[in-house]
């Protein structure tokens, strides 16, 4: 029973008639319920996707990695997503996160930089990103990023690895090491343990020969999925590095994909398929297709990366197997998903701008009670009851992306999907003018950048630039953008090679390569099956909307202690909070950057003995990524870049990178003691042994055990300060851990378990506080925070939690007078401008100025952004550089 969609009803109309509280008759009266289902989903649920746009495609050690972060509405794509936070990571191919950092957003998105230090080993990394929301879904729709860095600056020692043939189940191995001077390393001891991510550890020694190298034979284990790694060190010239061994094995696998994820009997069915070696990338393979008989149906070829797909008329009470064979003459069987009797299935063609439709009804369900639902990102476009077994939609109806088609009944069963891209592509015009045609050394550059809509109005929005130069800093095309990134790659699990690819053109071999993607490359970021029946994942992660530091406190009996007070110190500001039924806190609206440190005291309640405060540890999502080790095309401009760098490394100030050999000092007990800056410079106080004395007792008593001090309320006075005997209208200079505080309160939960000691400051020795010690000074020194001691204090913690990063500005040197001009210092830059906070004027246009490096290289322009509606913005672009 086959049937056609004759009308539908886009989302917006549907909205309209739902709210009027009148439904067109020919919708199913379960329409507005699935619609606002989906519209819960997107609205009060909404998801977020992020996507960073970098300076370079890979950095030399020692730089800065510049990147600009667009965090929108996963579905809109507007930049209006309610976190206020972005993390940014570094990790290496081990997993480890080399780096994270927190960005606070401004008015303009999220920026910032990583600082990559001078001794990162070369290699292949990933940049990860992501927010605490976006931890509700999937970690597999993280932005990420691979990224290779090298490293000319650690030269001291070179180690290069190589592999010979794999022959029964081995691979010879050849390490050579070199220092600066490209001589041998010969008659060194070289530890080398093997697979040090997996839990079996083989450790060995060799020492290099003459020609610096060592040689060997690794296992090519099939079985082990684990990330292989050789880690190789010589103690004493202080070298140490990883290597990343290369999949060897020739195994491969097929994966095959029924069209709409249903295998139908007795129909002409389409099947995708995608081959992937044992390195996690794509494999060109060819096939036959045979049934159960042994009786060859079909053939197929790969089309594009790995994959493809062919068409397969199946027979009553038949099975599928396939034989597939790689280039090298490797073949193995698949079993291909056993055909269904009773289903529904949806066939899709793409033709001249209009998405055709086909059901095909294999079961006992009336055509009439089948309905077509079709999302984009989560929104519902049509939702129809089907009349005829075909049908058309016109592209321009949807948004640019990926569209979800399913069948559905009232009842909320979602028989089958069939995922869809529609390109549809409005985005705005960018044209770009400079002032000149072509220019010289250090000479000033004023571009602008037109940015207008299809129908030549001005947009406006956020967008970035890097201007790299194009002969070291090779630019690939097939790279992921911010078009294919917001459109295709964060909305399906999986990597997806040369994303940029499947935006090229819109030939028809583009949109068959896009179409094979969509069939085989699955998993989406929205569950259609569960929306429609009202099943939504519950959110274990909070919208981070400001900073909040958090924890519990519990009692001598390790219970909760409840009503406890905590108070937060961070350098002269205090909160107050107070814990819950659970012996929780929340202390929230803070804000602090990176670095900063805070002091927590929980004051217990009357009648309880002394409570231990446990802040909660910051908590990160454990990195899984794949990264490859793809061949780069751009090797030769690579090596160049990354001598390039090297040099201007030196010339910025930066200091050779020296791995020293591993030592072990011994020495003298130190005494439990902390050296402060204002130490020994007062008048009087407690020491720890006369505190010790008064265990238990609370600071304002403490100061009054001390001659010369009159409490009063909440002021405090010192005797010889002012113009009184005992000033008592101003209170004198607190300080705890010589961090200056401004009232009584601020001290006045401290006990004498929680102090060290105390020092009383007046007269000429409180003169080195300048005019704030007029009145004096108290300084209170704390226990356990630098140091050890006998007893420890539970009531007070001390932690350094991940603040935001403190904004920074790359540098663009200004030759504006000749003596700056003229300069013999070399201008060696390889980004040449980066700015990550350009907004369009009232025209639509944003100007940008800056000053030409001194090689006379060609300058590649990238610029992305997004306007304030959630249209995808990106230019690319070049500008001349001659040698006068």
């Amino acid at each position: 029973m086959r049937n056609i969609i004759t009308s539908f009803f886009v989302a917006f109309f549907l909205a309209i008639s739902v709210a009027s509280g009148s439904v067109n008759k020919s919708m199913p009266d379960s329409s507005p319920v699935i619609t606002n289902r989906f519209t819960k989903q997107w609205v009060t649920i909404p998801q977020e996707k992020v996507y960073l746009q970098t300076d370079k495609p890979y950095y030399s050690a020692g730089e800065d990695l510049w990147f600009k972060g667009y965090l929108v509405n996963a579905t809109t794509l507007e930049p209006t997503a309610l976190s206020q936070y972005l993390y940014v990571e570094l990790i290496d191919k081990s997993d480890s996160v080399i780096y994270r950092v927190k960005i606070k957003k401004d008015s303009l998105g999220f920026s910032g930089h990583l600082k990559l230090k001078p001794e990162l080993p070369s290699g292949y990394y990933a940049l990860r990103a992501y927010t605490r929301w976006m931890q509700n879904i999937d970690n597999d729709f993280f932005f990420t990023k691979s990224i290779v860095i090298g490293n000319s600056i650690d030269d001291k020692v070179t180690g290069k690895i190589t592999y010979g043939t794999p022959s029964a189940g081995l691979v010879p191995v050849v390490l050579t090491f070199t220092d600066a001077s490209q001589n041998p390393i010969s008659g060194k001891r070289v530890e080398i343990l093997q697979n040090r991510t997996s839990t079996s550890k083989k450790k060995m020694y060799m020492v290099t020969n003459h020609e610096g190298k060592i040689n060997w034979q690794v296992p090519v284990d099939t079985k082990d999925n684990s990330k292989k790694v050789i880690e190789a060190s010589i103690d004493d010239i202080g070298y140490k590095n990883n290597f990343y061994l290369p999949e060897f094995s020739t195994d491969f696998d097929v994966q095959f994909f029924p069209e709409s994820g249903v295998f139908l009997n007795n129909d002409l069915q389409s099947l995708a398929f995608k081959a992937i070696g044992k390195d996690g990338l794509s494999v060109n393979v060819t096939g036959r297709i045979f049934t159960d008989k042994n009786e060859e149906v079909s053939r197929f070829p790969t089309s594009y990366k790995g994959m493809g797909k062919f068409s397969l008329q199946t027979q009553p009470n038949e099975s599928y197997y396939a034989l597939v064979k790689k280039a090298d003459g490797t073949e193995k069987r698949f079993e291909l998903p056993l055909t269904e009797t009773e289903a529904v299935t949806l066939h899709l063609r793409y033709s001249k701008n209009k998405i055709l439709y086909e059901v095909v009804n294999q079961t006992s369900i009336p055509n009439q009670s089948l309905y077509l639902l079709v999302h984009s990102r989560g929104k519902v476009f049509v939702i129809q009851a089907f009349e005829k077994p075909v049908g058309q939609i016109l592209e321009s109806l949807l948004p640019p992306g990926i569209v979800s088609f399913s069948v559905i009944d009232s009842f909320g069963h979602t028989f089958c999907e069939r995922l869809s891209f529609v390109r549809n592509n409005s985005s705005p015009v960018i044209s770009m003018e400079s002032n000149k045609p072509s220019y010289g050394k250090r000479e000033l550059v004023d571009l602008s950048l037109d940015i207008h809509s299809r129908i030549e109005e001005p947009v406006n929005g956020s967008f970035s630039i890097s201007i790299t130069d194009s002969r070291t800093v090779k630019l690939d095309s097939m790279a992921d953008n911010i078009q294919s990134n917001l459109l295709l790659s964060s909305d399906i699990k999986g990597y997806i090679e040369d994303p940029a690819a499947y935006f090229a053109d819109n030939k028809t071999e583009t949109h068959e390569k896009m179409d094979v993607l969509m069939m085989t490359q699955g998993w989406r970021r929205f569950n259609t099956a569960n929306i429609v029946k009202a099943v939504y994942k519950k959110p274990a992660h909070s919208l981070e909307e400001s900073q909040s530091l958090s924890g519990k406190v519990l009692n001598a009996f390790n219970k909760p202690s409840k009503k406890n007070s905590i108070i937060l110190f961070s350098k002269n500001k205090a909160n107050i909070s107070e814990t819950d039924s659970l012996g929780g806190y929340m202390i929230d609206g803070i804000d602090f950057q990176d670095s900063t440190s805070f002091m927590l005291k929980a004051i217990k309640p009357k009648g309880i003995t002394d409570v231990e405060i446990v802040p909660d540890v910051d908590k990160f999502p454990k990195p899984c990524l794949f990264i490859p080790a793809m061949l780069n095309p751009n090797v030769a401009a690579q090596d160049d870049y990354f001598k390039q760098s090297k040099e201007k490394y030196y010339y910025d100030g930066g200091m050779r990178a020296v791995n020293l050999s591993e030592v072990t000092i011994k020495g003298a007990k130190a005494p439990d003691s902390k050296t402060y800056y204002y130490t020994g410079k007062a008048i009087t106080g407690l020491t720890s042994k006369e505190l010790e004395k008064h265990p238990g007792m609370n600071m304002l008593s403490l100061l009054q055990l001390i001659p010369g001090i009159r409490i009063s309320g909440d002021q405090i006075s010192l005797r010889g300060t002012g113009t009184n005997p005992f000033q008592e209208s101003v209170n004198p200079l607190f300080l705890i851990d010589d961090v200056e505080y401004k009232t009584l309160n601020d001290i006045s939960f401290l006990t004498s378990n929680d102090v060290e000691k105390i020092e009383i400051f007046r007269g000429t020795s409180a003169a080195i506080f300048g005019s704030q010690g007029r009145n004096g000074a108290i300084a209170i020194y704390m226990k356990g925070f630098n140091y050890k001691v006998n007893t420890p204090v539970y009531s007070l913690a001390h932690i350094v939690p991940l603040g935001y990063q403190k904004p920074a500005q790359f540098y663009v040197p200004k030759y504006e007078v000749d003596s700056v001009r003229n300069s013999s210092q070399p201008d060696l830059r390889t980004t040449i401008y980066w700015n990550p906070e350009l907004v369009t004027d009232s025209n639509g246009v944003v100007h940008v100025k800056f000053y030409t490096a001194d090689k006379a290289n060609d300058y590649s322009v990238v610029f992305e952004g997004l306007t304030n509606s959630g249209e995808i913005c990106r230019y690319t672009g070049v500008l001349r550089r001659e040698d006068r």
